[in-house]
């Protein structure tokens, strides 16, 4: 080869290398997303029962099926009176609860959960705060929640509520 061929190819090579650092891509480091992989139900708080009320009226039980068994049906008593559907009465409703749940792992991506429950057989009976995620007790009544990831691993977990009288 000749030299000028030479030296056309070596000047070619070193403004390749001065363009693609001067217009070139920006190396981005990419991270994945931590999907969840478990949503442990450890069961439910009262949320709005002060320090007056009896020790038995803040107690959370978990229930056992037939054959001694533990499953994940928590029960807690129902403190008799009007409840309805205005704000006023939902705020101060000691019948609030929140589920208490860990979400594994800890460093998730999205942490997002959705509440399904069936709307029509607790209707005028529990209501759901989406604020809060606390559902509000109006009568004493069961109710089954399935929890649900928001982060497309599509992982769920289920509760059983009961407050009785």
């Amino acid at each position: 080869m000749k030299k000028t061929v030479i030296l056309a190819i070596f000047i070619a090579y070193i403004a390749s290398i001065l363009i693609v650092q001067f217009f070139g891509l920006k190396v981005v480091e990419m991270r994945g997303n931590v999907y969840i992989t478990e949503i442990e139900v450890s069961g439910f708080e009262f949320t709005n029962r002060d320090d007056s009320i009896e020790a038995k009226y803040k107690m959370v039980v978990r229930l056992s099926d037939a054959a001694g068994n533990e499953t994940n049906h928590y029960a807690g008593y129902f403190i008799p009176g009007t409840y309805d559907m205005s704000e006023e009465s939902l705020a101060s409703n000691p019948n609030r609860v929140k589920i208490t749940y860990n979400i594994v792992p800890y460093n998730a991506t999205n942490k997002e959960l959705s509440f399904a429950y069936d709307k029509k057989a607790v209707e005028g009976t529990v209501y759901f705060d989406e604020n809060t995620y606390e559902f509000v007790f109006l009568k004493p009544k069961t109710v089954s929640i399935i929890i649900t990831s928001q982060d497309g691993s599509t992982i769920k977990a289920d509760i059983g509520i009961s407050l009785v009288v």
